[in-house]
Order: structure tokens, then sequence, then C-alpha cells
């Protein structure tokens, strides 16, 4: 199966919706990242709940985002897995070809039958995960990281109390007055 024909399952038919609200559910995994990423895919899923208002002038789409994904820890890595919530709306308007607004308004050309929605699904998960993945701490402000890793990081991070070689700081004042 190619990118479109697995993409095309993230569409809402809008051609034939009387004016009102509809929801339509859509969930995504492993293979759904796939479509988006070239390097590291992300392992996780996500149930994603679209509430489609269909108006005449305006349309809106609102997202909603829930659902995990399993990553390695940026400071012990080990495994993880982290939950995913997110919201989002998306305004649609009607016109003569199809062009984006704004981040949150799309023009769709009068002629489609269908709004394609899975790039939209792939940002609101995106952006809605922490910029970094660390093991929570417990109760008692204990990291839950795995303690031989961070010993070992510990024993080799660098002292900074250490006597830094006195040509280093004559380097560095160069560096500065440039």
């Amino acid at each position: 199966m190619d990118i479109l024909e697995y993409l095309a399952k993230y569409t809402i038919p809008f051609k034939g919706l009387k004016d009102g609200m509809h929801e339509f559910d859509f969930s995504i995994d492993e293979e759904f990242f796939k479509q988006f990423q070239t390097e590291e895919v992300y392992q996780g899923e996500a149930k994603i709940k679209v509430s489609f208002n269909k108006k005449s002038l305006v349309t809106t789409l609102s997202f909603e985002l829930e659902g995990k994904l399993n990553v390695a820890c940026d400071r012990c890595l080990d495994p993880m897995e982290i939950n995913v919530k997110g919201e989002n709306s998306l305004f649609v308007k009607f016109g003569e070809e199809h062009e984006e607004l704004a981040e949150d308004v799309i023009v769709i050309s009068d002629s489609e039958n269908e709004i394609p929605i899975s790039q939209y699904i792939y940002e609101l998960f995106t952006l809605n995960l922490p910029l970094s993945f660390i093991h929570p701490d417990d109760e008692n402000g204990e990291s839950t990281c795995n303690k031989e890793m961070i010993q070992k990081l510990n024993d080799f991070s660098v002292n900074e109390d250490e006597k830094i070689d006195p040509r280093w700081n004559d380097l560095r004042k160069l560096i500065d007055n440039n």
C-alpha cells in the first residue's frame, strides 16, 4: 500500500453532510508515523476524536488527541512510556482553490468532497510531545531513572571545580574580544 492509499483513511468526507455537529474517530499507530518520518519512527498509538461543525461560511474541526509513546529516556536510555494529550482547532473556508491562510485556517476548493487531516493529526501529536523524555520523579522527589546508568554518568562527568589549564583562559579572552 502506498502512502496516499494509507493516508486516505484520514479524511473527512463533508459533501452531503448537513450543517451542524458531526463526530469522527481515528486511531494512529506506528504505521501512521512511518508515513511522515524518514529517520526514527515513533513507537506509539493514539485515538483522535474530531468534532466537525459544518456551517455554510466557516467549518470548524476540533481535534482531541489522547495516546502514548514508547521512547528511550534521554537521561538513562531505559525504555519508558509517556502520555500524549492535546487539543486544537482548524477553521475551513470554501473558495476558489486550496490554500493555507494561517496555521489554523485553510481554504478548500468548492469542488472538493473531503478534507485530508493526516498532516494536522501528525502535527498535533508532535507538538504535544515534551521537549525531553525523562523518567518522572517518584513521590519523594527522587529520580526513577536507572540508578546504575546515573552513577556511570556521574562518574564520567567533568567536575567544574577541577583546575583549568591557564592557556585555555587566554584563548577564551581572544574569543571574547572578537
